[in-house]
């Protein structure tokens, strides 16, 4: 072996596949450089085919959904107890108690093991007296065994007598019956007492009814007109029981001692015949004369004994 051989400067063998550079280091040949960049892509491909294509949110999204739905189905469990009592720690499912009687509620919530407590009672005009009206707490609620049900009781359909409303006005009356319970309707008639006040109802004062219930308030628009008869020429007695036939009475008489008329004749009245007035309402009358000779014209019947009014002088 040469010297330059033993020194590694020339003649020597170089690697396989590759060449020597000047400075004596081997380079790879083209070909292996071309195959080792051929190889890359197949190993990158062999990694995403690895992980299956999964994006790390997606991986999130997975497990987020997981647990959501795990923490629902563990609190519909735990917040919606089932019908049994022993699957829940012992909750009672409290019972529909509207409708029965009060010894029917009891009996009901006994079989269950629930107390019975009464809450209040009031009126009703569709249940009868003793059945249960509402309940605390709701039927289909969950409670603890021994707790109470309060129940509110009918007291039965209520009663009220019709009061005498007559002599109020109108609107005083249908108040009145209105805060007992009572629909009231209003119908106008004649009569001798004020118009716009009531005068009677019905059915009559003193009628009990299950309220609520219907009452007819009776309401005057006065009494009816009258035709005021014709007195002239007439006595001042004839005319007085003209007036009481027609429901008039006497109003003031004057006298006029210059007419050429009779004496008690009348010569003159107030309102006219043919006018109309209520009943009971007067008539103003000027009878013929002074009035000692009227009463002389009559000595058996003095003038106005029949009148409530006084004579004028």
């Amino acid at each position: 072996m040469t010297y330059r051989r033993r020194r590694g400067l020339g003649g020597g063998r170089t690697p396989r596949g590759g060449t020597a550079n000047a400075s004596g280091t081997d380079r790879p040949a083209s070909g292996d450089t071309q195959s080792t960049e051929g190889t890359s892509p197949s190993r990158a491909t062999s990694r995403s085919e690895s992980t299956g294509g999964w994006k790390p949110w997606a991986i999130a999204a997975v497990v987020v959904g997981g647990l959501f739905l795990v923490g629902y189905i563990t609190a519909d469990l735990w917040l919606t107890p089932g019908e049994s009592p022993s699957e829940v720690g012992g909750l009672v499912t409290v019972p529909e108690l509207v409708g029965l009687s009060d010894q029917e509620a009891r009996s009901r919530l006994a079989e269950v093991g629930l107390e019975h407590g009464v809450r209040s009672a009031m009126s009703h005009p569709g249940a009868p007296e003793g059945a249960v009206l509402a309940q605390s707490p709701i039927p289909g609620q969950q409670v603890r065994p021994g707790a109470p049900v309060e129940v509110t009781l009918s007291r039965g359909p209520e009663v009220h007598s019709i009061p005498d409303v007559s002599g109020l006005s109108a609107r005083q009356a249908s108040i009145v019956l209105d805060r007992l319970g009572f629909r009231v309707t209003s119908r106008e008639a004649n009569h001798s007492i004020e118009a716009g006040r009531a005068f009677g109802t019905e059915p009559g004062p003193g009628t009990e009814l299950t309220v609520p219930a219907d009452v007819t308030l009776m309401v005057s628009k006065g009494s009816p007109l009258t035709t005021v008869p014709d007195l002239s020429g007439r006595h001042i007695d004839d005319a007085l029981e003209l007036l009481s036939e027609s429901g008039l009475s006497l109003g003031a008489i004057s006298y006029d001692p210059l007419s050429l008329d009779a004496p008690g004749r009348i010569v003159g009245q107030y309102p006219p015949g043919g006018y109309g007035l209520r009943r009971g309402d007067p008539v103003e009358v000027r009878v013929a004369g002074r009035p000692e000779e009227v009463n002389r014209s009559r000595p058996d019947r003095p003038v106005g004994q029949d009148s409530d009014q006084p004579e004028e002088l």
